[in-house]
């Protein structure tokens, strides 16, 4: 690969602290992994891979990282042969390349002694912890209410948080204390420095104080806006005689805005703000059409000026005096400093209470990790280091920190710790930094930015990685246009400059078929002028607009798959675009994605939203949590009434009201009367068996975990094969599982009992803290993928939609009554006990202008993460309800500090373009506008059809007449007709037949598919089940109990083993010299990447893999110069075959499978399939598996044109290779 020179330096650099500074698409990866390789391979300075130590952001990072480098590592020795390279391979499963979280968990486990914590520890669940923490936060506050003296803190707190419902509000505020303190290197110091802020001297001068700043530039950005607004106004006066007496007017009240802008002081700034004065209009008479049109803008411009600075400006900032500010500061030093206290002792109740259970949380490995790499002695604000951190710098010759720019304060300080100043390499792009929800803080990297030399020598250097080689150039060139206008140092902390911009690493192809070009902008004006413009988005009339913009999305991806252009595969090649080559991505995908998912499938298209939330929202989950609730408190109706009205029973809504109708108690006191009301038969018979049921299930309740209770319930009801025949049914059965998991770990953290479980689902919704549904679609699927900006972050794909571009931004964070900052503490508002009401005070106002500012110049990045991972074609897709109005405003240019939403960064720049200006009447027209504005495509079009009407559109189906019942009365059926209904498809059979078949298909219609291996390898379809005309919980066939629920009862099932033993497989590199002890590492390596559970590790039975590492198989495996793991294949099989006798003839079915093992051995391909089950000899094998195998060989021949010179079952029962013949 040819290096470009800042990447080749990037990778040469030795004996300085490096900061690689790697815009969106620049190779960082590649660059790190050439490094790291460089590294290895370096015969003056050789260093052991385990020497060096890489810090990745997630699990999935460290393994591509992992696997890049073994690659690399394998292709040096295949032309080398080096032993030295071959011991690196051996060191690879333990090289220290790992999450930072996995990092200080190997540190702890290996200094566990220095601090005193036992080292049998388990890293509990979010669920499990959110339990402990709400019982102990129970527990610190009736301790409180029980001590006079602490009760003499708690009361003014619970008076100011508190509501008639309890203390949950001020129960919430402390455990969002702790949370942000913990991103903090000493909780307890910024805690304690946050509360002395509030204990302000009585010789104090506001501008002196650390808030007074954010403050200020808040106010200025606003004047600033104000201003330019205004310059605006006045330019277009001068050029219009007839408002020349308006124009003095506008400007002395101009000069008045710009003189407050210069004050510095804040004395300066009451004055000059209390002395801007907006007069009444004098009148303006005898104006054209035109001047008249104008002269309203000039109005509702000069409102909109002064609304923000008589409520904002004065209203809010310059209400009170400087010493009225302070003294509302001061009175609330009481409250704060019972805020920390509350919150302190809570801290050392939780950290006991963990201590006894043996569990440690993510922030805890981070702070204990802190503990042992400081000295004992060290003071909060130091960086001692201890014997241990010591230990370490002499160990890692390098440390490498990938993702730099998402660090906090606690892991930029373990990292300090064990490196030095000439072997730190930190590789981040401080644009790309978007996890302030996650406490980074990316001043660290963007300090550094700043100050670290461009020269080569320097002990401290940064180098800057600009060229983007995944985007066209087209799109390149508007993200740099787009980010030059926006990203400034007083809108965003930093100017994108020469530095900042992308350069294009790769050419446009001149294949007139390619699907990109310019970036297109598709603005939707829905006409409702009724929509507020500060909507958060779950307005009714809001939800419409945006199903009118998903319609927009939907027709235009449909028009792109059908147009057969071209997209450039990674290996330059062009291949024509499908579904699976586009995503559509969202800012926020609540209350949007289903949306916006539901649009897509009506319209035909195939898609996939990948969420984080929407789990309890599952019916399935619904009826099972209800079912739940009615076995622990049958009295509650709501639940029942879901019960009743649900599968499992079966009410219609017709017997559900006379149910409720029947009697005076609840509906579970009603059913006995009402059952005497209904004849025998069916409903009588469900009901009393439902009775009955419940009556049994709560029995087994009060002797049983809740675990056991939901096995119990989906044996006897058959409610887990149910959902699997509805739509979408895998899905909904996984759904199920994990409510029976979750069970399971709430039950292994020593909690017990129906009551508390529902109690933390509960407190789970009401936290928000959704869990995402299970998620059961390949990465190969062509489907149009749904997912939020940040989920896309670090992948790319051919053609990438950008919607719902103008949703206002959510600043209700910055509204709470108590706000956080890393640098400026926390802010409080004050509290007036008589009147029940909170006011800001000056610390809350500046913590929450600064944490605004911070949150704007994020969602600058956010953009610019969005717009970097298209590599063909980008579109950008928004809709609005005053487009003609924006559009002006857009035309003037706007300050990018004070934008709502991403429209008003992007369509400045569009509409500043020659063409732009010209569209001013244009935009929010009833007329469709289609015109080309510099680098950009404009559509703008207006909304007027509904949603539904759109979506119907996009159909293009046939619609047959509609006929009343009367108009056929006593009509002779006419020939055509009958001939219509008697008429049968020429090629019934083939709409029996699957378009698509599993091998395991093949094998069943063949007569070889055996009950075990459906157990491992397949399901029965329901049309296949005897008996199923059935109702649900009658046949027998349901009351099996699914494969994981079975496993549980007969604790470990051979197929679980067998599940197992391929996975050991699809990762082991098999060598014949491989040990039981070099074995159980790679285990341990997996367990602690996540690639495998305790559970799991233990099946594993290790003298029979390491048989087969030793077997001749085996050591021809390692001798492979190419081998395929688990490699998966689609291929079309003719029908009429052998294997396919129920197909018709000339017909092709799409067959696919996983092959185990495929490698090459010269210029021939062995293929290898391990088995578990218990046969009694090689024969058996042959028998059940020859058509398996020969499938496998006809496909891999086939795709990959090869030869497959022979075929192999490796038997682990057996311990032995069996060939099959063919």
């Amino acid at each position: 690969m040819a290096w470009t020179e800042d990447q080749q330096a990037a990778i040469d650099s030795r004996g300085q602290t490096l900061l690689l500074s790697a815009a969106a698409g620049s190779g960082k990866t590649a660059v790190l992994v050439e490094r790291i390789i460089r590294r290895l391979l370096d015969t003056e300075h050789p260093i052991d891979i385990t020497e060096l130590l890489v810090v990745t952001f997630t699990k999935a990072a460290a393994a591509e990282m992992r696997e890049r480098v073994s690659a690399a590592l394998t292709q040096v020795l295949s032309k080398t042969g080096d032993p030295a390279v071959e011991r690196q391979l051996a060191l690879l499963p333990s090289a220290h390349i790992s999450t930072l979280h996995a990092f200080c968990q190997d540190v702890i486990r290996r200094y566990f002694y220095t601090i005193d914590l036992d080292p049998v520890f388990t890293i509990a669940g979010q669920e499990e912890l959110n339990l402990l923490r709400r019982s102990i936060m129970e527990n610190v506050f009736l301790s409180y209410y029980e001590d006079d003296q602490k009760a003499s803190v708690l009361y003014p707190l619970a008076d100011m948080f508190g509501s008639d419902r309890g203390d949950d509000v001020l129960m919430d505020t402390i455990s969002r204390m702790y949370e942000y303190s913990r991103s903090m290197p000493w909780p307890r110091r910024w805690l304690e420095k946050a509360a002395a802020a509030y204990d302000v001297p009585r010789e104090a001068d506001l501008d002196d104080m650390p808030w007074c700043g954010p403050v200020k530039d808040q106010i200025r950005r606003s004047v600033e806006n104000q201003i330019h607004m205004y310059r605006q106004v006045l330019a277009g006066m001068k050029k219009r005689p007839a408002l020349a007496a308006a124009y003095e007017q506008f400007a002395v009240e101009a000069a008045a805005l710009e003189q407050l802008y210069g004050c510095s002081a804040w004395g300066d700034m009451q004055k000059a703000a209390l002395a801007v004065e907006f007069p009444r209009l004098k009148a303006v008479r005898k104006l054209s059409d035109a001047d008249k049109e104008f002269w309203e803008i000039c109005k509702k411009i000069r409102n909109d000026v002064k609304k923000e600075i008589n409520e904002t400006v004065q209203g809010v900032y310059f209400s009170a005096s400087p010493q009225d500010w302070l003294e509302g500061i001061r009175a609330m030093h009481p409250v704060m400093t019972g805020l920390v206290c509350l919150t302190e002792d809570f801290a050392e109740a939780y950290r006991q209470a963990k201590k006894e259970k043996g569990w440690i949380d993510f922030s805890d490995l981070e702070h204990f990790c802190l503990q042992i790499l400081l000295r004992e002695d060290a003071q909060p604000g130091s960086a001692d280091a201890s014997p241990a951190a010591e230990e370490l710098r002499s160990m890692y010759k390098e440390v490498l920190i990938d993702e730099y720019q998402d660090t906090n304060g606690v892991q930029e300080l373990i990292t300090q710790l064990i490196s030095r100043e000439d072997n730190r390499f930190m590789v981040g792009d401080m644009k790309q930094s978007i996890y302030r929800f996650r406490l980074a803080d990316p001043n660290l990297f963007l300090q550094k930015y700043r100050t670290f030399s461009r020269e080569i020598g320097a002990a401290q250097r940064c180098i800057d990685l600009s060229k983007n080689f995944r985007s066209a150039p087209g799109i390149l060139a508007g993200v740099n246009e787009v980010f030059a206008a926006i990203m400034t140092e007083a809108a965003a902390g930093m100017a994108y400059g020469e530095r900042e911009r992308l350069y294009a690493g790769r050419t446009e192809p001149s294949d007139q078929d390619w699907i990109g070009g310019s970036i297109e902008i598709h603005l939707l004006d829905t006409g409702d002028r009724d929509v507020p413009d500060d909507t958060d988005g779950s307005d009714e009339r809001e939800l419409t607009a945006f199903e009118k913009e998903c319609a927009l999305v939907a027709r235009r991806l449909q028009d792109m798959k059908a147009s057969g252009k071209k997209v450039v595969r990674k290996d330059g090649k062009m291949e024509p675009v499908t579904y699976h080559h586009m995503v559509v991505l969202l800012r926020s995908m609540a209350g949007k994605a289903d949306v916006m998912l539901q649009a897509l499938q009506a319209a035909g298209i195939p898609a996939y939203a990948e969420q984080n939330g929407g789990y309890f929202a599952a019916i399935e989950v619904q009826i099972m949590m209800a079912l739940l609730r009615c076995i622990d408190n049958p009295e509650q109706d709501l639940p029942m009434a879901a019960v009743l009205r649900s599968s499992l029973v079966g009410l219609d809504e017709t017997a559900l009201a006379a149910l409720r109708l029947s009697g005076e108690g609840t509906l579970w006191q009603n059913l006995p009367l009402y059952m005497q009301t209904i004849p025998f038969g069916k409903a009588r018979d469900c009901l009393e068996n439902f009775c009955a049921r419940l009556q049994n299930w709560r029995t087994f309740s009060r002797r049983n975990g809740v675990a056991e209770l939901l096995q119990k319930l989906y044996a006897d009801t058959a409610y887990y094969e149910y959902v699997g025949g509805m739509p979408n049914g895998t899905v909904r059965q996984a759904n199920l599982q994990a409510l029976y998991d979750r069970a399971r770990q709430y039950e292994k953290s020593g909690f017990r009992g129906i009551f508390r479980y529902l109690k933390l689902i509960d407190k789970m919704k009401e936290d928000g803290l959704d869990l995402a549904p299970a998620k059961v679609i390949s990465e190969s699927e062509d489907v149009v993928r749904i997912m939020s900006i940040h989920k896309s972050k670090g992948l790319e794909f051919p053609v990438v939609v950008i919607a719902d571009m103008g949703k206002r931004f959510n600043r209700q964070d910055m509204q709470a009554p108590v706000l956080f900052h890393n640098m400026l503490g926390i802010g409080l508002k004050q509290y007036d006990a008589f009147w029940r009401m909170l006011y800001p005070t000056f610390i809350w106002n500046g913590i929450s202008a600064q944490l605004a500012w911070e949150s704007t110049a994020e969602e600058e990045r956010v953009l610019y993460v969005a717009m970097t991972r298209a590599r063909d074609k980008l579109i950008l897709t928004g809709h609005g309800s005053h487009l003609d109005v924006d559009w002006r405003r857009w035309q003037s240019g706007s300050n990018p500090a004070q934008a709502r939403s991403y429209w008003d960064w992007v369509l400045p720049v569009v509409a500043g373009t020659a063409e732009g200006q010209q569209l001013a009447d244009a935009v929010g027209s009833a007329q469709a506008v289609h015109c080309r504005c510099g680098l950009w495509e404009l559509f703008a079009s207006p909304g007027t059809a509904g949603p539904d009407d759109m979506i119907e559109a996009l159909r293009d189906e046939p619609r047959l007449e509609k006929l009343r019942v009367g108009d056929l009365t006593g009509t002779a059926v006419p020939v055509w007709m009958e001939e219509a209904l008697s008429w049968q498809y020429e090629y019934g059979q083939a709409v029996q037949t699957p378009a698509k078949f599993s091998v395991s298909e093949v094998k069943r219609q063949y007569g070889l598919l055996h009950a075990d291996e459906l157990l491992e390898e397949d399901q029965l379809a329901v049309q296949d089940v005897p008996g199923t005309g059935r109702s649900i919980g009658e046949n027998d066939v349901f009351r099996q109990l699914p494969p994981w629920l079975e496993e549980e009862a007969e604790q470990v099932s051979g197929a679980r083993r067998g599940t197992v033993t391929h996975k050991v497989m699809q990762y082991l590199p098999v060598r014949p010299d491989m040990t039981e002890r070099r074995l159980r590492d790679y285990l341990a390596q997996w367990e602690g990447e996540g690639l495998f559970t305790e559970e799991e590790t233990a099946l594993v039975y290790v003298p029979a893999v390491l048989r087969f590492c030793r077997s001749p198989l085996g050591r021809q495996m390692a001798r492979a110069s190419t081998v395929y793991r688990e490699y998966p294949f689609s291929v079309l099989l003719a029908g009429g075959g052998a294997y396919l006798p129920a197909v018709e003839k000339g017909e092709q079915i799409l067959l696919q499978g996983v092959i185990d093992c495929l490698f090459c051995e010269g210029e021939s391909w062995i293929i290898v399939d391990y088995k578990t089950d218990h046969l009694a000899n090689e024969d058996a094998f042959r028998t059940r598996y020859s058509v398996q195998l020969d499938l496998y060989k006809r496909a891999v021949e086939q795709i990959r044109g090869i030869i497959v010179r022979d075929i192999y079952i490796y038997s682990f029962y057996l311990q032995q290779e069996i060939r099959i013949p063919y």
